[in-house]
């Protein structure tokens, strides 16, 4: 939890001042990069470089160099230190390796970025380590007279020679570091003669192909959330990053903490929590596929990756969505930290924190933590009831980095996050009185209730009247062992170990009344375990790839009760007990009701109607199982370089997954929960009995294949075809009779995909896009009977889904940076039946035919304490349906801003925020029934919130 400002490294805070002193010579153009910055040596340096640079920087030099500053918190107490550089562009390579020696390290950017440094893993001695990072680089090293450390181009080579070329398709321009673009006085520059910048983009790395790569290399429709983004933007659950992701939707209708992601229009529709999401999310490369694993706040993260399209041949779990990795950031060889505080509006308190030690040269340990409360901005009107949606949160994790040896590295993580929070509440958008059928009319005319018909009449938006003040409960703990082995210069093996145990407890209800005309419990209790081993080359030929193995095993038990009217008095003897159920229920199928439910039932008969015809009104529809899925995968992703220019790349996985249903029981209950009638149980005359097991496995081998390549001006352009699988699944919500435990074949998805990615003006631009098309078979639907509510899970047979992502970042000058995203969405059903009515030509739900944000980010003041920063960004979703023939939700749009202020030396900062600040009124959940209970519901979003927090580093 930082302030609302991108944090440049520390040394990149301080004001440059000018100097006066000797004339900068052709040998001083190098870089400085240390903390000797804060010597007075130093300082004169920098000033001589920037006063030079400032004056002579003209498109007729023959190339200008770009400053990369490296800081750390301490100095090295030996000249021997342990190293870990991935083999990448020689200049990123100097940058990691000033920062891991806390060296004085001088070089030209022109030099460096067109070439490639080895990987460097293990314990060196400073100079000899530098000569193997450089090895056969074409680069030489000098030292200075105080020590300091030079590279330059070798003589003999002219500038052209390059014995180890990049395999990437094209040797980028690099950025540095995000503390150049601080402050007027900081100059980058790119080595095109007939252009100048005032600054470029920041390069962002990511692991999207199980290497790490810049994020405009690699050919997948992806989009990046750093860490500084997070905080930004204030992303406090999982389903925040939806806001800042084109086509990426999160929809509200199992609360927060608990994502339902739809990724292009590919979601799920089926919400019971024996479920898995076709949208994976990985956290540290784990899969968590329950929902109860994912009941995790955001925190101490390193950054987010959220990959569109089918993801399977780099990844443990097959998907038919799309992939979004957490990752976590890891200890490191620093002792430091960060405690942040914050306060706000509904009585919000939140703390987050993170300590990093390093133990040994070979062992560090990081802590990190958060706590979070707030009331529920949700406002109840009955007196003594809690207000919904508040927060009470706190999440705990520890991680441990060993390193026995050069070539082996091996992390433990261990998690635990528990949440409590007030349930949300149902807001009732339309009304169509009678509402609920009329039950309470009826019933309170014969004295059955005292309530009249559930209404809302008179509230405002953010206003309910609900009975229901029940806390959700969402708890999770992790482990995971992550282990990387260097086999050779050549392979590396990684292999990942996680268990996950995880518990949800949802109460919802949909009359938004004091009413108990609906209410319903969810309850999921689930462990996992997988195993996944990978092995990644590092060929010095045009080929290369990662292949893998893969087993997961999940076991869940999973409980839920959907109960109407618990609070009328059916059969009208006077007491609300399981009668009111059973009476109605033994009236229907010819059984003699209680002495109750006879009187009333002659009453009925005496008016023209039954008391049988109410049956299954004050029950609720339980029911209770086990469930097993295990997965066991081999995956394998290639790419062969055609040229210089242009590679081709294929992959293919094989899945074969298996699903096990057992000790299923579904019955109906009374009102005080005791069962009365067995629904679901074999038969049998006892209530809770069980239903025989079921088990069905499927075995599919999905593929992909896609060529890249790359422009004179290194614009990449991409084009792929690959498939999705999505297994088959059991109904999770089967309850009322045996045809509702029913299971569906699994999900298929063909993608075709083409797009490019694109760094313009001298870097200051980064632009990318991609458009697709889906054809879609087999999507799992809940299918409810609107006459018996009975509920299945079908297939939809067929659906088409086409779009567009653009994304682009505009650095205007060196303090000022703009973003815009746009998504665009055509999906729909071209052949289906749900409750018997063909749907082919409706929308598929989740997919908004367009979604847009915005930001911005401006370095307003510099002074001699620190910077102010003022950051903007907004967040459009046009109309939505959350399911077919609901109806769909407003369109609606969100502005939030924060202020922020960091001292010079980073160590504290303060910043001011608020969201949604126009006070919009919006829903993240939406159905009209108002042709069934007469009412449209929604689940709505948070009203204007803010407040502040002060950060301190050390």
């Amino acid at each position: 939890m930082r302030p609302y400002f991108s944090l440049p490294r520390r040394v990149a805070s301080r004001m440059l001042r000018t100097s006066g002193r000797r004339a900068f010579t052709s040998a001083d153009w190098r870089i400085f990069a240390s903390q000797s910055f804060y010597s007075p040596a130093g300082r004169h340096v920098v000033a001589r470089a920037v006063s030079v640079l400032w004056a002579t920087c003209s498109p007729l030099r023959p190339g200008c160099l770009a400053i990369a500053w490296c800081v750390t918190l301490y100095a090295h107490a030996s000249d021997t230190v342990t190293f870990d550089i991935p083999e990448q562009r020689a200049d990123l390579a100097l940058i990691e390796f000033a920062e891991q020696t806390d060296r004085t390290l001088f070089f030209s950017f022109d030099e460096t970025n067109n070439k490639m440094a080895n990987r460097l893993h293990g314990r060196y001695e400073v100079v000899k380590a530098l000569e193997l990072l450089l090895l056969g680089s074409g680069l030489s090293i000098s030292t200075g007279t105080e020590g300091q450390l030079s590279v330059a181009q070798e003589p003999e080579s002219n500038g052209e020679t390059v014995v180890k070329k990049p395999r990437s398709l094209v040797a980028r321009i690099g950025t540095v570091m995000t503390g150049v673009f601080v402050g007027s006085n900081a100059i980058a520059q790119s080595n095109n003669e007939n252009s100048r910048t005032d600054g470029i983009l920041d390069e962002i790395i990511v692991y999207a192909q199980k290497r790490a790569q810049n994020i405009q290399d690699v050919p997948i429709s992806i989009t990046a959330l750093t860490s500084d983004d997070l905080d930004i933007f204030r992303m406090r659950e999982p389903g925040d990053i939806a806001a800042q992701v084109p086509n990426l939707q999160n929809s509200g209708v199992v609360g927060d903490g608990v994502p339902v992601f739809s990724l292009r229009g590919i979601s799920m529709n089926d919400f019971n929590f024996n479920q898995v999401s076709p949208v994976a999310v990985y956290v540290d490369e784990v899969y968590k596929g329950n929902p109860s694993f994912l009941s995790v706040p955001m925190f101490d993260l390193e950054r987010v990756e959220v990959l569109r399209g089918p993801q399977g041949t780099l990844y443990g779990k097959n998907t038919t969505g799309g992939a979004v990795n957490f990752i976590t950031k890891k200890p490191g060889k620093e002792n430091e930290g960060y405690i942040t505080v914050g306060v706000g509006n509904y009585s919000l308190f939140e703390a987050e924190a993170a300590f990093n030690l390093a133990l040994s040269e070979t062992l560090a340990v990081r802590l990190a933590g958060t706590w979070a409360e707030a009331d529920g901005w949700f406002e109840n009107i009955n007196s003594g009831l809690d207000d919904g949606s508040s927060v009470d949160q706190h999440a705990v994790r520890l991680s441990a980095l060993w390193q026995p040896k050069e070539n082996l590295e091996i992390i433990l993580r261990a998690s635990a996050a528990e949440s409590t929070p007030t349930t949300w509440g149902t807001k009732l958008l339309v009304e169509q009185q009678p509402t609920w059928f009329g039950v309470y009319g009826l019933y309170s005319a014969f004295g059955g209730t005292p309530l009249t018909e559930p209404t809302q009449a008179g509230l405002d938006f953010f206003e309910t009247s609900t009975d229901l003040d029940a806390e959700r409960s969402l708890e999770s703990e992790a482990v995971s062992l992550t282990i990387g082995w260097d086999i050779s210069h050549q392979y590396t093996l990684t292999s990942i170990t996680s268990w996950d145990d995880g518990e949800i407890f949802n109460i919802t209800e949909a009359d938004g009344a004091i009413n108990r005309a609906n209410e319903n419990r969810y309850f999921t209790e689930a462990e996992q375990f997988t195993q996944e081993l990978r092995l990644t080359s590092n060929l010095d030929g045009p080929f290369n790839f990662v292949t893998g193995l893969y087993y997961s095993d999940e076991q869940l038990n999973a409980a839920t009760n959907i109960a109407t009217f618990l609070d009328v008095d059916f059969n009208l003897d006077g007491g609300l007990d399981f009668n009111d159920c059973l009476d109605p229920l033994a009236v229907a199928f010819g059984f003699p009701p209680s002495a109750g439910g006879a009187a009333t039932e002659a009453l009925f008969n005496s008016l023209g109607f039954s008391l049988g015809g109410f049956a299954t009104l004050g029950c609720g529809a339980a029911n209770s199982f086990e469930q097993e899925r295990a997965s066991v995968a081999a995956y394998f992703d290639g790419n062969y370089a055609i040229s210089d220019a242009l590679t081709l790349r294929f992959g293919v996985r094989y899945t074969d997954d298996e699903t096990d249903q057992k000790d299923f029981n579904g019955h109906r209950a009374g009102s005080d929960g005791t069962p009365v009638l067995g629904t679901i149980n074999g038969g049998s005359l006892d209530p809770l009995a069980s239903a025989g097991d079921l088990s069905f496995s499927d075995k599919e081998t999905t593929y992909r294949i896609g060529l890249d390549y790359t422009l004179g001006n290194d614009t990449l352009l991409h084009v792929s075809y690959a498939t999705g699988y999505r297994a088959g699944a059991f109904n999770g919500g089967a309850a009322g009779q045996p045809a509702e435990r029913d299971f569906v074949e699994p999900e298929e998805l063909d993608s075709f995909e083409i797009g490019f990615k694109s760094m313009l003006w001298g870097n200051r631009l980064r632009l990318n896009a991609s458009a697709f098309h889906y054809s879609y078979e087999n999507q799992q639907f809940v299918d409810v009977d609107t006459i018996t509510f009975a509920q299945t899970l079908v297939n939809i047979e067929e659906s088409e889904l086409s779009g567009l992502e653009v994304e682009a970042t505009l650095r205007v000058t060196p303090n000022f940076i703009a973003s815009l995203g746009v998504g665009i969405l055509d999906a729909e059903i071209k052949d289906g039946f749900l409750d018997g009515a063909d749907v082919a030509g409706e929308p598929l739900p989740n997919g908004a035919d367009l979604n847009a944000n915005a930001s911005i980010d401006w370095e307003m003041v510099a002074t001699d304490l620190g910077r102010l920063t003022l950051h903007a960004d907004a967040t459009y979703l046009d109309e939505v349906s959350y399911d077919i023939g609901s109806g769909e939700a407003d369109s609606y749009t969100l502005v939030n801003a924060g202020l922020s202020f960091v001292a010079n030396d980073e160590q504290w900062a303060v910043s001011l925020w608020c969201k949604n600040i126009a006070d919009e009124e919006y829903a993240t959940w939406f159905g009209d029934f108002t042709q069934t209970i007469g009412h449209a519901a929604a689940i709505v979003g948070a009203p204007r919130t803010y407040g502040a927090e002060l950060s301190y580093r050390f």
